[in-house]
């Protein structure tokens, strides 16, 4: 189910005094199976743009397709938008309400209209998906740690069955350990659901292992897109966005002007772990 954003623009309180302009002319392809992380500053624009992408909000101007077709053209069709197009905001553990785990998941599912027994079903899969099995099915999700609460809250999602899944800082506020079991579960799903995945993030580390393709957003328009490799080869231009490049980047430049040979284009700690076991070794 690709995704296409075709000349985006998003105006907030439009006709007022208070207009503001949160989107510019936003145009953005992104394919089936792949990863996406889109990074800014605060206030760039990048909750405004992924709310526009399971139709939470409506363009000012332009279109999105799904598949081809307007997602914003039939209102009748927006529960099978949000069914396809799955989004987990930041701190969804916030959202977690009932008694038990196995029933906060299967919620998402029977609200689509699955039986509670497809419902269910859905739910097991999930939780399984993300690392949660059969003894957590009974407890409160309030009992849970907080990596914990949001693999509980994107399995929730995933019960749905989506295509798309997008992410809004799926790893703030939680320790170092949960952070790496969340991005455990989500390359389980890429691999088990063939699944998108769209994440928004500030830790440049993360996105460098992990995407595919980078989307830079400032002042509501794409500033850079490409590779890793093609966006973190820009520090200067995404410093002065207030942005800034992963500190293994750093790390390598220092190494050279105090004379080593390394190369500057590394961005993951595995890459930086390698270059230095062999430099010191």
């Amino acid at each position: 189910m690709p995704i296409e954003v075709s000349h985006l623009t998003h105006l907030y309180n439009k006709g007022t005094a208070m207009e503001t302009k949160a989107l510019d002319d936003i145009n953005l392809s992104i394919n089936d199976g792949e990863f996406v992380a889109i990074i800014g500053h605060t206030g760039s624009g990048k909750s405004t743009l992924i709310q526009h992408l399971n139709a939470l909000i409506k363009p000012t101007s332009g279109k999105i397709l799904l598949d081809g077709e307007d997602i914003n053209a039939d209102k009748t069709k927006l529960k099978y938008i949000r069914q396809k197009i799955g989004l987990v905001f930041q701190y969804p553990e916030y959202q977690l309400f009932e008694i038990t785990v196995l029933k906060d998941v299967c919620y998402g599912p029977i609200n689509m209209g699955f039986s509670n027994e497809e419902a269910e079903k859905a739910a097991k899969y999930a939780l399984k998906l993300v690392g949660l099995e059969e003894n957590f099915y009974d407890k409160s999700p309030f009992e849970l740690s907080g990596g914990q609460k949001r693999r509980v809250a994107i399995a929730g999602i995933l019960a749905m069955k989506p295509k798309v899944l997008i992410l809004d800082e799926p790893t703030a506020g939680i320790d170092p350990k949960g952070r790496d079991e969340i991005f455990s579960v989500i390359e389980r799903m890429r691999s088990e659901m063939d699944i998108t995945v769209i994440l928004v993030s500030h830790s440049m580390e993360d996105v460098a292992r992990y995407a595919d393709r980078i989307v830079v957003i400032n002042d509501g328009k794409i500033a850079l897109m490409g590779t890793p490799k093609d966006v973190f080869s820009n520090i200067e231009q995404l410093e002065s966005m207030g942005l800034a490049a992963p500190q293994t980047s750093y790390l390598m430049r220092e190494l050279r002007d105090k004379g080593f040979d390394v190369p500057l284009d590394v961005y993951t700690v595995e890459e930086s772990t390698e270059i230095l076991y062999n430099l010191f070794k």
